[in-house]
């Protein structure tokens, strides 16, 4: 019982100022627990070696594989949102959590990392130069930043509000507040739009090379959240176009889900009564896609811009919050897949097993589930992966697939112990409308972070510390979507500084980089060419080479 209290304590005075964790620069490597820090010199006095050093032959790749891109139906791009792959923590509007690029090939890999201590990055976005965009916090300090992707070089910095003095009070931890941009997305014309800890939104110009950020439109939301006694209050967590561009959609943390008119900055809003929201939101071509803590909903606005209610899907939201999660219900975000014909794929929190639910877009009716992971230990808090088979030429097959993993454990600051199982699940046509849902193979790894699938390569992405490792040491893990293979690790540092705690990866638009964001800043794994050959593009090439949505 003590332990954690020490742990957190520890993470807290080492960074009590930047300047101890290197501000400004590499994650630090000697963030370890005093038991870790007594290993290590334990084992340099007997002549033991370096605790931390790793078999190279363990983390070589599978040589019996080979990258094959994954045949999908196109995620629709979003018209008012930077492009897919890269406008927010789940990639595109549909929240697939897929990238069109390939990432890292696990050989000859390149690892850098930028840190200025204790804080990290909720949400990384590209602009169109390819750069890294990204709200950094430290649980109470929020700033907006644009980075180098390569060098991982701090380029300019946006000031967002704070978090105020008494949040202490409110008796959410840092490392588990949702708010205050974690979620923003970049729009097409690269502009970063923040919900902030005012409740206001901010719209924010990304600077052109050689410029600064500059505030475009703040939005006042403050009189649509929940009233509640101070200290307390909610938030508004979350923020998405409209398809056709002409109003925002916003969400807040105790179930209010609005619009705002964008010229205007008129906004109306509805309550989901009795119900929370945890996760972030779809758009999809006719409306929103919500999940609150007891139902899956589809919404859309009316001529007044209303919200109005189009279907509500209860499910089974368990007999309590599961160890790990946030909330009781469902931990996934929406996660639409195909087209308006399509599903959307969400989790329910049942016991024994949660269950996986492809429920048809155009109706809310469940067209097949299935239960996961180990009876009694099965929970995620984490959105699912998921996309629509296409043909040689691009078209939808009527076959899903989604990503589901496990963090259900008894995590504590700065410790995670999640259950094994990262598991893929298949929905295919049976004919006469009905669909038949298989899981195809489950994964032994371990995860608590927002995982990605590389559709140019075929590889899920995913973070976490070594197993057997006698001090803490974390990985990026690459695992074969098609089987369920382990094909590569690529160790990306030790101790603390590298704990991706909750965190995403990201996979850089123009392919072989990783990123994963960690509690102490933020970590890039690339081959050495994708690193060298980019730097040399960048120097001898203008801005403007990664493709944008129309605006």
């Amino acid at each position: 019982m003590w332990r954690a209290p020490i742990r957190s304590a520890l993470i807290a005075a080492l960074c009590a100022a930047p300047l101890a964790c290197g501000g400004g620069h590499r994650i630090p490597a000697g963030l370890f627990f005093p038991r870790e820090a007594l290993t290590i010199a334990w084992h340099r006095l007997t002549g033991r070696g370096d605790p931390r050093a790793v078999a190279a032959a363990a983390l070589e790749p599978d040589p019996s594989w080979r990258p094959e891109p994954v045949r999908h139906r196109a995620i629709p791009q979003h018209p008012h949102m930077a492009a897919n792959g890269g406008n927010n923590m789940h990639s595109d509007a549909y929240m697939s959590d897929t990238h069109a690029a390939p990432g890292p090939s696990g050989r000859n890999p390149q690892v850098r990392s930028f840190s200025m201590g204790f804080g990290g990055y909720g949400t990384l976005a590209f602009d169109r130069a390819g750069r890294l965009v990204g709200v950094y916090s430290n649980g109470r300090r929020f700033e907006l930043h644009v980075l180098d992707p390569y060098t991982l070089d701090r380029i300019d910095t946006y000031p967002l509000p704070a978090r105020p003095w008494y949040a202490p009070l409110q008796g959410v931890m840092p490392w588990a507040y949702i708010g205050a941009g974690m979620y923003f997305y970049l729009d097409s014309l690269d502009r970063a739009v923040v919900p902030c800890t005012d409740n206001h939104v901010r719209v924010v110009q990304v600077p052109p090379p050689g410029g600064h950020f500059q505030l475009v439109r703040d939005y006042d939301l403050t009189d649509h959240v929940v009233r509640l006694r101070w200290p307390q209050e909610d938030s508004v967590a979350w923020v998405l176009p409209d398809w056709s561009g002409r109003y925002y959609w916003f969400g807040t943390t105790l179930g209010i889900v609005g619009t705002v008119e964008v010229a205007t900055g008129m906004a109306r809003h509805r309550k989901l009564p009795g119900e929370v929201i945890e996760n972030s939101f779809a758009v999809g071509e006719e409306g929103v896609f919500v999940l609150s803590d007891r139902a899956l909903y589809r919404l859309h606005a009316d001529d007044r811009r209303d919200v109005v209610v189009d279907w509500r899907l209860p499910y089974d939201r368990g007999p309590g919050k599961k160890p790990g999660h946030i909330t009781r219900g469902s931990g996934t975000s929406v996660t639409l897949a195909g087209g308006r014909d399509g599903v959307v794929v969400v989790t329910d929190n049942a016991e024994p097993k949660i269950q996986l639910l492809f429920v048809r877009r155009e109706d809310g009716r469940v067209l097949c589930r299935v239960p996961l992971f180990a009876p009694g230990k099965s929970g995620t808090d984490i959105s699912a992966i998921a996309f629509e088979h296409g043909d040689a030429e691009g078209r939808g097959t009527g076959v899903y697939s989604a990503i589901v993993e496990n963090n259900w454990g008894h995590h504590r600051f700065p410790v995670a112990h999640p259950e094994p199982g990262i598991a893929r699940v298949d929905a295919a046509p049976e004919g006469n409308g009905q669909y038949r849902c298989e899981q195809l193979w489950e994964s032994a790894e371990r995860a608590i972070g927002v995982m990605k699938l590389s559709l140019g390569d075929g590889l899920v992405y995913t973070y976490f510390r070594g197993a057997a490792d006698p001090v803490t040491q974390w990985y990026l893990v690459a695992i074969d979507f098609r089987s369920g293979r382990t094909v590569y690790r690529v160790r990306t540092g030790a101790g603390q500084g590298f704990n991706n705690w909750a965190g995403a990866l990201f996979v850089h638009p123009r392919g072989g980089i990783v990123y994963s964001t960690t509690i102490f800043g933020l970590v890039a794994v690339g081959d050495a060419s994708a690193f060298s050959d980019r730097t040399a593009e960048r120097a001898s090439k203008p801005a403007g080479a990664v493709p944008r949505a129309r605006g």
